[in-house]
This record gives C-alpha cells, structure tokens and sequence, in this order.
C-alpha cells in the first residue's frame, strides 16, 4: 500500500511539474529553449573545446592512433566509446582481468574510440576534488530508498578516494596524479542554512556513525581566522576529502595499459562513433561500429560518454542530458595559505555563500613547489587554486542546462569566479586578489533522478533491434552464454551476452561516481557481478526507474533554487 501511495504522489508531482513548465514555456523563452534543448541530441563533441589548465602539457598519447598510419581494425571483442576516467576503469579491469586469466591465450581484444584528444572532457576538465556529498544527501537518499540502500550509496561515494588512491599506487601514479587526502570544509555564511547543515549532520552521524566519526563542527573564532575566512562565515563542518589531477592519472594508465597490452588494446583519438547497427543475422551476434576511419564488429559496445550518451542512445534524451560548467586557474595571493597550519594544498573547500544548497562553489589547490617528487616533464607548480561553481549565479542554469558547447562559456559565471575568492577568504590587511590564469569550461551530464545509470542498455532505450539471437529488452542480462572460440579451451575467459552497456550520468559528482561505475559495468560484462556488494543496485537500469525517472522535477527544483 505504501509503495502505491509513494507511486501515485510521484506521478502526481510529475504532472505538476510538467503542467507548471509548460505553463513557464509559453510566456518565458528562455525556458522554452531549454526544455527544446533537453529533447534533442548533444551530438558529438565539438573538435575544438576551450583549453583546460589540466591538459598542460599534453599527455604524448593525446592523439594516440589519430594518424592515416593507424588502420582501425575490422573486429574488437569490446569497444569501449570515451577516454576518460570512467572508460578507463573499465579497459583497466577488463584487460588486467583477462591477463590474468588467459595470459597469451586468446588475449580479449579492446578498442577504445575517443572522439578528439584523449581525455579531454570532463574528466580533464574538472575541479580535481574527490569530497563526496554525504550528509546533504543522505536524509533525501534516506526517503527515496530507505536507510540500507542510502547507506550503500554513501559507502559506494566514500570508496572512491580509497581506490583512487589504491590504483594511482599500483600504477606508480601517486605523485605525478598528485592523489592525496585532504582536510575538506563546508563553509556556511548563512545562519538558516547552516542551522539546517547542522541538522542533516546530526541525523547522518546518528544513522552512520562510523562513517561520520571524523566530521567536526568548526565555530572557534580562531581556527576560523587560521583557514584564512571571512568574518561573515559563521561555521564549517568539516571531514577528510581528496584532490587529484585526474587527466594524469586517467593518461598514465591508458599509457601502461597500451604499453602491457600492445597487441589486444587499442585507442584512436579524434574517430568518434557516428553510428551503431546491430547485426539481424541469427549467425552473427555482433554490433557494427561505424566511425570515420572505417567500421569495427564487435560483441560489446560500451557507452562512457556521459553528457553525450544520448546521441547514440535516444532513448537516453531527458534521462541524461549535458550541462556547462566554468574552471578557473588562479595564483592565490601572497599569504594565503600560509598560517601555522600552512595548509596549502592540503586542504579542500566547498563554499557556501547564499541559503540554498542549490548555490555552491568549489575549491581545491596544487600542491605547492618545490615538489621534487614531481616529475621534470611536468612545468613546477605554483600552487595554483581550482576555483569551480556560480552555476546558479545570474540564472546561467537557462542557458548551461543542456548545453554541450565546450568551446566557449557563460561569462557571467566566469566574472563571478574571478572575484569569489575575496568574499570566501581574508589575508589579513591585504587587498590583492587572486590572478586569475585560466578560464574554461566542461560538460558534465545530469542525471534526471541524480543517479549514475549503470549496466546493460535494452533495444528501448538505444532504439536499435536485437543483436542476432540475443535480445535485452527485458532489462536484464540474459542466462545464454556467448557461442565464440572465447568460450573453448582451457585458460579462456568468458563473456555476458553480446551488448550495449553504459556508465554515465553523475550530476556533476563524476570523481566519486565514474571510477567505480566503470568498474561495476566491467565486472558485468566479464560476469563477475553476481557478488557486487557494493554497488548500489538503484544505478542499475530497470524499467520502472526509466518510466519514474523525469526531467520536469529537476527543473522545477532548480528555478526554486534560483529564487
């Protein structure tokens, strides 16, 4: 009874969302244009996007098999569509697992297409930190799927660090991706919204008490003075956070992985995917992979292209779409940073300036030179600060909503960086301000009910038929097992039912949703998620959470925030 009761006041929510937009659309045209943006493709990504700071220098393998020398091959067994760090934790766990169990046998053979540099959307283009949302999240999580499931998703965004900081290990990345713990700091400036943080806090820690063991609540004028903030802030609640420079880690790994695996992966930069067909021969299960440089078959197609999933799936539009976002690079100012605790680098911010939890910036910072664990390849760090957010600022969310233009962005938001910094931070008498050395922007992919959409994609949603013998319209993965040399022999590895899969969607929260996402749907297509603990069910794609998942909601949501 409760759940029906839950069902029918969604749809009744829903109804008055649309009624409401649709009421909005005939006497605004700026809504208007965004709820037509929303309904059709963000196409592919546009070859010549804004120059992010991350990206410098360039990784060598930035345009690795983008030459006419670099034939693209007939047949892969898997095609991974996006280089960033979501497609690069599923071709890490897909090839290692395959090495180790099918050594030089029968080596699974992989292609990743990227449609310009390698890495070079949002995952090089991001904010660099790795603080997950917890409290603010979890009360709603709480509702929507109740304590377990809440719990579960908490857990699964705080795995994220540890495992960044497991991998950049293993892979000898530590110090070049510059992967650490930090000090992370919610700064409220607002007595309301700060009273309610403190309430959604109490509740979080009273529910999850290992994790929310380490958060302090910060009101002491002196260690507010020694994090260099305003006077106006009237507290922090503060946790361990991380930082990272994902474009080298992400780079260093598809380097390793090309270099260990030189006959069975593959990457071509600027050959995007223009088109997918599925075979209709009951003899030949496979995908046709049509790019530029010519056509690839392959048994599975993976789609870890986040803001641009639904170009190739359709079905997809309104359910993930794209957002712009604007980065900043700044030199702090003389002192900042430099109190007893010399926190430079070390710590990270996310910076409250209004009473809406829809209003936020985000600040994480370099580590400073020297640094002789640095490598020489790389120009020595000034402790640059990665100031990002001012989404809701000058109502940019009309015109950033839906928008996969990259080359370019909102102006207003950018000025509005340029100057935050002084209105989160003081450094005593000083008046200098930040210098800012770079502006760019990103598109990060919103998720119509804020939750990543992970696994096997059914012909509804990519609006392509069944792939020979093999149908996925029911939503879940079905029990056959692939008929392919892959399956004979000893020391070979086996594969779920040819398909179409996705990890995508993560609402602006990509460092503590991407990697693991990538490594869930790997394990899925390798068959081995019949013990996935920890990941949370709730991302997977059923056909109830397709129909419920709505965009009109979102939208409402964020013009009351706007308010």
């Amino acid at each position: 009874m409760g759940a029906s009761l839950s069902h029918v006041h969604h749809h009744v929510r829903v109804l008055l969302a649309r009624a409401v937009l649709r009421i909005l659309c005939l006497f605004s045209s700026p809504v208007r244009r965004l709820v037509n943006r929303l309904a059709v493709s963000p196409g592919i990504p546009i070859s010549l996007p804004s120059h992010s700071y991350w990206i410098n220098p360039a990784s060598p393998i930035a345009k690795q098999g983008s030459g006419p020398n670099d034939p693209i091959p007939d047949y892969a067994d898997i095609v991974i569509i996006g280089s960033g760090i979501t497609g690069t934790s599923i071709a890490r766990t897909i090839l290692d697992h395959d090495a180790k169990i099918t050594g030089t046998k029968r080596p699974l053979k992989v292609v990743m297409l990227e449609a310009r540099d390698a890495c070079s959307g949002a995952t090089g283009r991001n904010g660099g930190h790795i603080t997950p949302v917890l409290y603010q999240d979890y009360a709603q999580l709480k509702k929507q799927h109740g304590a377990q499931i809440a719990a579960q998703i908490i857990r699964f965004r705080l795995s994220h660090l540890t495992e960044l900081l497991h991998v950049a290990t293993e892979e000898d990345l530590l110090n070049e991706s510059q992967c650490r713990r930090t000090l992370s700091y919610d700064v409220y400036q607002d007595t309301n919204l700060y009273r309610y943080a403190k309430d959604l806090l109490h509740t979080y820690i009273q529910d999850l008490p290992n994790e929310g063991a380490d958060f302090r609540i910060i009101e002491d004028a002196e260690m507010l003075a020694d994090l260099q903030l305003v006077p106006s802030v009237v507290g922090c609640l503060a946790t361990s956070g991380g930082a990272i420079h994902p474009y080298r880690l992400v780079t260093g790994i598809l380097t390793r992985l090309l270099r260990s695996y030189p006959s069975s992966f593959h990457i071509f930069t600027h050959t995007p995917c223009t088109n997918i067909l599925a075979s209709t021969s009951a003899h030949e299960s496979l995908y046709t992979i049509c790019t530029p440089k010519g056509n690839i078959r392959a048994r599975h197609v993976i789609h870890a292209t986040n803001a641009w999933a639904s170009h190739l799936l359709p079905g997809m539009r309104t359910k993930i779409f794209p957002a712009r976002a604007v980065m900043t690079a700044q030199l702090p100012r003389p002192g900042l940073g430099k109190t007893k605790s010399d926190w430079r680098g070390m710590r990270s911010f996310v910076l409250y300036p209004s009473s809406s939890f829809g209003c936020f910036d985000y600040l994480t910072q370099q580590l400073p030179a020297p640094d002789e664990q640095t490598p020489a390849a790389y120009p020595p760090s000034s402790a640059e600060l990665m100031l990002g957010g001012g989404f809701m600022k000058h109502n940019a969310y009309l015109t950033e909503i839906g928008n996969a233009d990259d080359s370019d962005w909102n102006q207003k938001v950018a000025d509005y960086l340029s100057d935050a910094m002084g209105d989160y931070f003081r450094v005593g008498e000083n008046d200098e301000r930040e210098k800012v050395i770079a502006k760019w922007s990103g598109i990060l992919a919103v998720s119509a009910d804020e939750r990543p959409w992970v696994g096997r994609v059914p012909e509804s949603i990519s609006l392509r038929g069944p792939v020979g013998k093999y149908r996925t319209d029911k939503f879940e993965p079905s029990p056959e097992t692939i008929d392919s040399p892959l399956d004979e022999g000893e020391g070979s590895i086996s594969l779920a039912p040819p398909g179409e899969w996705i990890a995508a969607g993560y609402s602006g929260e990509g460092m503590v949703h991407a990697w693991m996402s990538g490594k869930a749907v790997a394990q899925m297509v390798l068959e081995l998620d019949r013990d996935m603990e920890w990941f949370p069910d709730v991302f997977r794609i059923t056909q109830e959470r397709y129909k419920e998942a709505n965009v009109e909601e979102m939208l409402m949501l964020a013009m009351l925030a706007s308010m």
